[in-house]
């Protein structure tokens, strides 16, 4: 198969990736993996960092896609670039509706789970930050010396849980819950989410009647959409 395009993100705890074959984009999620670079010329990978960049991992500086690529108006300088591309690509898909031209909410919810803001006007305007599932839950067992950190297998359901790992679960889940709850009474506006806890928490929401719309990958979009707009000029 012939590779004509490939998009990295190096995420805090996975890397995001995306490949055109052909004329059809598929997307995948890795563990931190510099090995998948060995005998391969990604030289023409675009690709953009909010995690750690392994010293032997060799990427053009040339085809990084920064914060001043795109096009909303007041990001902060320290924003995460994740969080612009995701807030983005969620911008152009709610623009794009008939009659939607409405501020909006995106959260992604990976290591952390952001909030943030758009204007109907691609403005930022501002947003919130909170540990994520799992980090929320290995920050419990490693602040405490009775505490283990559970594996996600089952998501238990109950409010109140017998079993402390359980307790850790469904209490982090709540608070995560809790936040994005809040965010739709007080605004009332559309919410775009993608992110690795995404599916967990849009299981917990499915009953709330709650205008959602869940991306997976709104942030390789972003990518994607941005590095055309780059080579187009």
């Amino acid at each position: 198969m012939f590779l004509e395009k490939n998009y990295l993100m190096i995420g805090n705890t996975r890397w995001h990736w995306a490949t055109k074959i052909q004329e059809e984009w598929k997307y995948f999620h890795t563990s931190p993996n510099p090995i998948e670079f060995k005998d391969k010329d990604y030289s023409e990978l675009s690709w953009a960092s909010v995690g750690l960049i392994p010293k032997n991992l060799q990427l053009s500086p040339s085809k990084k896609i920064n914060l001043d690529n795109v096009p909303l108006i007041n990001l902060p300088s320290n924003l995460g670039i994740d969080r612009a591309l995701a807030s983005w690509s969620a911008y152009k898909k709610q623009s794009s509706f008939k009659n939607k031209e409405q501020d909006l909410i995106v959260i992604d919810a990976g290591t952390i789970m952001s909030v943030t803001k758009i204007t109907k006007k691609g403005e930022f305007a501002g947003g919130q930050l909170i540990s994520g599932l799992r980090l929320q839950l290995s920050s419990m067992a490693n602040g405490s010396l009775n505490l283990d950190n559970p594996i996600l297998k089952t998501i238990p359901t109950k409010t109140f849980q017998h079993e402390t790992k359980n307790a850790m679960i469904r209490g982090a889940i709540n608070g995560l819950l809790g936040l994005i709850l809040q965010i739709t009474e007080e605004t009332k506006l559309p919410i775009w989410i993608c992110g690795g806890d995404a599916p967990i928490l849009l299981n917990e929401l499915k009953n709330k009647n709650i205008d959602i719309n869940h991306c997976p990958n709104l942030v390789l979009e972003g990518m994607i959409d941005i590095d055309q707009k780059i080579n187009s000029i």
